[in-house]
């Protein structure tokens, strides 16, 4: 019997196509149009057989468009693994915000946001929000800034291991992002992160994702990175563990 592609890898073949568009069309393009797209792409994968079976892969896309004062990004990331035909890890998170810039230091910006991990507790979580954006420091080797947005967020969860049932739930929410971009060398770089989602139903409810990343270019389009993010829940699904870790080795397809 013919086995059926599993879905993260349509999932994934849609975010390639996605991300390599740019790059076909850029041989042709003049070097000031260039400028106002980039993107950073990771791909990591593992795969054994004998007498263990497993496969694991990841995806990891940042896509930006910049045109005067407008700013569109889109983030999405893939993260799949199974041992021995049991699924270990299936998780489908993405991102798309949009930045206007109202001074060379203040932006406004609104934020859409879907994140699955069913092996969490969580069907699926959505959430929209808008805000501001402030960057404290924007020099050639170092870049600080900070996000607060508030908004509306709606989770569908599973209600205990066996997740044969799950409870839908819609709140009002906000968020708080800063974020470190330090240029190490002409071709090393260093990234990071800390993202705080609170539910305002209670002010007790909360996520904290701290999120960073080191990257070393090989050339012009290819560089190598390793990163590492802990998402934490101080209030997660019964049942389910608070604290994820992720770590992962990539290489890295730049445009």
């Amino acid at each position: 019997m013919r086995k059926r592609m599993p879905r993260p890898f349509v999932f994934s073949l849609i975010l390639v196509l996605f991300c390599l568009c740019p790059f076909v069309r850029s041989e042709s393009q003049p070097e000031k149009d260039q400028k106002k797209y980039f993107s950073s792409t990771s791909f990591s994968a593992l795969l054994t057989s004998g007498n263990s079976k497993d496969f694991s892969f990841s995806l990891d896309t940042d896509q930006n468009l910049s045109l005067n004062k407008h700013k569109i990004n889109f983030r999405g990331k893939i993260i799949y693994a199974q041992s021995n035909g049991e699924k270990k890890s299936e998780i489908y998170a993405s991102a798309l915000e949009y930045n206007y810039q109202l001074n060379p230091r203040i932006y406004f910006l609104t934020l859409s946001s879907f994140d699955r991990n069913v092996l969490s507790g969580y069907n699926f979580r959505f959430a929209f929000s808008a805000g501001t954006g402030l960057t404290w420091l924007e020099r050639k080797k170092v870049h600080i800034s900070t996000e607060a947005a508030l908004g509306w967020s709606t989770e569908n969860n599973a209600k205990g291991l066996a997740q044969q049932m799950s409870l839908s739930a819609s709140f009002v929410s906000s968020t708080l992002s800063t974020k470190l971009i330090y240029q190490i060398s002409s071709s090393a770089e260093f990234i990071l992160q800390e993202t705080l989602f609170l539910d305002l139903r209670s002010f007790q409810g909360y996520r904290l994702n701290s999120y960073s990343s080191l990257s070393a270019s090989i050339n012009r389009y290819f560089a190598l990175k390793t990163s590492i993010q802990v998402n934490y829940e101080n209030r997660p699904v019964p049942g389910f563990k608070n604290t994820d870790l992720f770590f992962l080795s990539s290489i890295v397809l730049k445009i």
